[in-house]
């Protein structure tokens, strides 16, 4: 079953630029998400776009 969502992180990170260190890995932290999985997730589902770009 899925988790219920307890609230929203808004954060402009850059294409493929995805990495644990502030401000991603602080913010990620404190909802408890696992951040080197998110990392991973994000920067393999946009490198198929112009490195840097925000997103």
């Amino acid at each position: 079953m899925a988790k219920k969502i307890i609230g929203f992180i808004k954060l402009q990170i850059p294409a493929g630029k995805a990495n644990p260190s502030p401000p991603v890995g602080p913010a990620l932290g404190q909802r408890g998400l696992n951040i080197m999985e998110f990392c991973k997730a994000f920067n393999a589902q946009t490198q198929s776009m112009e490195p840097g770009l925000p997103i």
